[in-house]
């Protein structure tokens, strides 16, 4: 299985450490990166075997370090997304459409998840097209919300109020089986001819899916598996702590 990475963005919330670097390369410690942590949970997953990395700011130094992982068993392919710039990551999403022949995952390049997790969703679902959610008592502004009708998505977006959010999504998606690899490609190609969708995020084609009347399953991460979002100085630490990266073997 394949997994779509995007990773293009300037990682602005993280200046001055992405002023010369970009997000994918920050030093987590010990010169272990975000993109090698990535990586190696991918990898120990056991399920997905090559990885799309959809690059663009500074990506000289993401296709460099690609280069030196000489010793990762995953096949690794860059795609350069020139418009990383002036556009959102629904673009780097549309620049990987190529890729979408097989069943494939698609997650953001600072997202970081357990390996069970990309295991398990992928032994728990049928064919289909599933969002992972992951539910939690409280959640705040910057939280990709989502509100449900039993396990199906009815939206997912920043601006739902918190009362009416029934959980948050992490940022890992799963299209599995060949009617719904063709229904995605169909919805992205869609969504992209507007103008008014290119500078938009890429969840907000499972908005669109579900205005079309198709139905989006969710799963949602079981209790203990771990997970953390890399967007503030503060989720370094949080990686650090909760993800235990100075140990290369999680489990």
């Amino acid at each position: 299985m394949k997994i779509i990475i995007l990773a293009a963005g300037r990682g602005s919330r993280l200046m001055p450490l992405t002023r010369n670097t970009p997000k994918p390369l920050i030093d987590l410690g010990s010169g272990y990166t975000l993109l090698e942590r990535q990586l190696d949970s991918i990898e120990k997953s056991g399920v997905i075997d090559e990885v799309i990395l959809v690059i663009g700011y500074l990506a000289e130094q993401i296709e460099a370090k690609v280069k030196r992982l000489h010793d990762s068993g995953l096949k690794i392919k860059t795609i350069y997304n020139p418009f990383f710039d002036v556009s959102n990551n629904l673009i780097s999403l549309w620049l990987s459409m190529t890729e979408m022949h097989s069943d494939f995952m698609i997650t953001n390049g600072d997202n970081l998840f357990d390996p069970d997790i990309f295991k398990n969703i992928d032994a728990d679902c049928k064919d289909g097209v599933y969002l992972t959610v992951f539910k939690k008592e409280h959640y705040d502004d910057d939280d990709m919300k989502v509100t449900l009708s039993g396990s199906q998505l009815v939206e997912v977006n920043k601006k739902i109020l918190p009362t009416d959010t029934d959980c948050e999504s992490p940022g890992l998606v799963l299209v599995k089986g060949e009617s719904s690899l063709r229904l995605f490609r169909k919805n992205l190609d869609e969504i992209i001819r507007e103008v008014s969708s290119r500078d938009d995020y890429w969840l907000v084609l499972f908005n669109r899916m579900v205005a079309n009347g198709n139905l989006i399953e969710t799963w949602q991460i079981p209790t203990g598996m771990k997970w953390q979002e890399v967007d503030f100085h503060l989720d370094i630490t949080k990686v650090i702590e909760l993800l235990d990266v100075s140990k290369l073997d999680l489990n």
